[in-house]
């Protein structure tokens, strides 16, 4: 199958790539780093001339308003329109856990998430949507600044530590496109995209620290409002790898958890631990 997959050399669409030419199919990567511009309608519709299938990636982490409408629900809505106009039906697109009309109003990334949802289920195409929790691989994706905390002589954590997640290794993210494009009954079908294990973030850090050699340090959490605070003045001031905005507070504070039987079930996929996912590569 040819597959127009876009945000391809992402942390994640890198993954999704391999697995997808692994398993026999002819990728077409559209992204920034290929010249491909998201928010260009016409050049979207020119990537996805002869192709099989569609693969939506494109998000970012951190903007504004504008940006968050421009790249993420107008990228989602680029590529519905394009597939509409090639007779492209098939379209499989990553929107992420805690992407709710609740949430949508509290975060530019919900938003810009929620209505890019919107597009793609509302479009009448043969569509497949994935929602993960955190996506994690070693030294990857959110797990890169938590290991870096979790190495700490005490371990600053924001708010009271006991809100929970479910992170989800990359490797199953990528088989998860990869197992709907052969699976017809997916159409149509939204999947939450977790691991098997559930912790509190207290947890989560402990955990990290055994898998990757080292005992777990002492926390000192810090009340959420004061570090929301702080972020937002500083926010101007300090460079991305430093920065973490208010948004991303509200986001990490809401936990994501999910129901494993989708995942299991439709796709086949039994999800990696973190301890297993460490011996991996992806």
């Amino acid at each position: 199958m040819r597959v127009l997959v876009t945000g391809a050399t992402g942390y994640v669409g890198s993954a999704v790539v391999r697995r997808l030419e692994a398993d026999g199919h002819e990728v077409r990567p559209f992204s920034r780093a290929s010249g491909g511009d998201i928010s260009d309608a016409a050049a979207v519709e020119r990537a996805m001339a002869g192709v099989d299938a569609a693969v939506n990636l494109v998000a970012i982490l951190e903007g504004s308003a504008e940006q968050f409408e421009r790249v993420v629900a107008g990228g989602a809505r680029n590529v519905v329109a394009a597939a509409q106009a090639a007779g492209v039906r098939r379209v499989l697109h990553m929107s992420a856990l805690g992407v709710t009309e609740e949430h949508a109003s509290l975060t530019g990334y919900w938003g810009g998430k929620w209505k890019a949802k919107q597009a793609v289920v509302g479009s009448g195409l043969d569509w497949t949507v994935f929602e993960p929790s955190f996506v994690f691989s070693q030294g990857g994706g959110a797990f890169r600044e938590f290991e870096r905390l979790a190495r700490m002589p005490v371990v600053p954590v924001i708010g009271d530590g006991r809100y929970r997640h479910q992170p989800v290794w990359l490797g199953d993210v990528a088989a998860a496109f990869s197992r709907a494009l052969e699976r017809p009954e997916t159409i149509g079908n939204l999947y939450p995209l977790g691991g098997p294990q559930v912790f509190t973030f207290d947890e989560l850090l402990d955990e990290l620290a055994r898998v990757t050699g080292h005992r777990p340090h002492r926390k000192v959490h810090a009340p959420a409002g004061f570090v929301r605070l702080q972020a937002k003045l500083l926010l101007r001031h300090l460079p991305p790898p430093l920065r973490v905005t208010p948004d991303q507070i509200t986001m990490l504070l809401a936990g994501t958890e999910c129901d494993l039987t989708p995942m299991r079930e439709g796709l086949g996929i039994e999800p990696a631990s973190i301890g297993e996912a460490y011996t991996k590569s992806v």
